[in-house]
């Protein structure tokens, strides 16, 4: 039987409207790329002569679809007591593809207010509509789980990032500590690692409590400030406390970590504007649980911002070659240049001083795994599956760093 074959039809006028397709779909795509550059905008071109009734804000939460906030004429001065309801202005919203939402926390932006109309809310807080934003000074962000190609940003305009993890329930990802320190090399902005629920290592073994002591000695030899902490018996009047305190102060911290490790109770003691809800039942606070489900800006009682982000399940960075990622560790930068290879990956390369110095001790053989793992993308999703309190379990969660 002989197979039916569509030739197709003398008449091209047909084709006309395909046509007027694809040049709809490029109009499109201008548009966006147009819309882009018109969002993000330097704020010395924010026009409040014109506009007087326009105010500059700062981003204080984010949700799906809209965002709340507070006015702050003067940078470093939110007034996180004044709070708006607020949307992106409409010609925006599919401008910034590449990213999982078109603002985030931390965002310095431009707001005309309105009425509930725009916002179509239903709501008594005054609204307003996002016009521009200014260009970001840093970021925090990961690779989207959702959406490998798009780019998921915890927060921006940050000052410095406070890494949070706890020595159990959940265990201790020293891997994942080594991600966000990456990320804040990159951003040049100083980075702080509080290790919490330090009473569970009394219940562990001497070679794990040596483990850690061990971990957070490399930390403090590379430069960075390390703090060991037990927050449920701890408060505000705390030696430690009061000293990590005094580190956020007058400044825009973000902190991050894996679900349940103890941010939210961390920023209460912190005497915050708004308290931050935690789980009363210590039993369910030490199996490592989600309290904080958005990301949100709140101010400190002795000056600064903290950002609380939700906790993380993975943390995938998107990818990076070998110099750059090399750059985010900082022992390996001095040694870059000492390579026989100027693209040296430092992975199997010949006469790789970074490989040379990993065998003899100058470098944490720990923490070249990580780069290893970052490199070839092997490590960001361990947080997937919940630690059980067994060896076994211990070693695995080792190995996959």
């Amino acid at each position: 039987m002989a197979k039916w074959k569509y030739t197709g039809n003398n008449d091209t006028s047909d084709k006309l409207p395909t046509y007027d397709k694809i040049r709809r779909g490029r109009d499109k795509r201008k548009r966006h790329r147009s819309s882009e550059a018109d969002f993000e905008q330097a704020e010395d071109t924010w026009d409040f002569v014109a506009h007087p009734e326009w105010f500059p804000a700062r981003v204080v939460e984010v949700h799906k679809r809209y965002a709340f906030v507070s006015p702050e004429k003067e940078i470093g001065d939110v007034q996180t007591r004044d709070v708006w309801l607020a949307t992106v202005a409409r010609r925006h919203l599919q401008s910034r593809r590449g990213e999982r939402n078109t603002i985030c926390v931390g965002d310095r932006v431009l707001c005309r207010p309105t009425d509930d109309r725009d916002v179509d809310l239903g709501t008594d807080i005054p609204c307003c509509v996002i016009e521009n934003m200014s260009p970001r000074k840093s970021r925090i962000a990961r690779r989207d789980p959702a959406l490998h190609e798009r780019e998921h940003i915890l927060a921006s305009n940050v000052d410095q990032l406070m890494i949070v993890a706890s020595y159990k329930n959940p265990l201790v990802k020293w891997g994942l500590i080594d991600r966000y320190l990456v990320l804040a090399e990159e951003q040049e902005i100083p980075a702080i690692i509080v290790l919490n629920k330090e009473d569970l290592l009394a219940e562990e073994s001497d070679a794990f409590r040596d483990e850690c002591v061990q971990e957070a000695d490399t930390y403090k030899r590379l430069g960075y400030t390390v703090f060991s902490v037990q927050v449920e018996f701890q408060n505000f009047q705390h030696p430690v406390i009061r000293e990590l305190h005094g580190l956020l102060e007058n400044k825009v911290t973000i902190l991050s970590g894996h679900s349940g490790v103890g941010k939210s109770s961390l920023v209460n003691l912190f005497r915050p504007e708004i308290t931050q809800e935690v789980e009363e039942n210590s039993d369910i606070f030490y199996k490592g649980r989600h309290t904080t489900t958005y990301a949100s800006m709140i101010k400190l009682g002795r000056g600064g911002y903290v950002i609380d982000t939700p906790g993380i399940r993975s943390f995938v960075l998107s990818e990076r070659n070998a110099i750059d990622l090399s750059h985010g560790f900082v022992e390996m930068r001095a040694l870059m240049n000492q390579c026989k290879f100027r693209e040296c990956r430092h992975i199997d390369e010949p006469e790789c001083a970074v490989m040379k110095a990993v065998s003899a001790g100058e470098i944490s053989e720990r923490r070249y795994k990580s780069y290893k793992g970052i490199l070839l993308g092997e490590t960001g999703r361990e947080g997937r599956i919940r630690d059980q309190n067994t060896e076994k379990d211990k070693v695995e969660s080792d190995d996959d760093e």
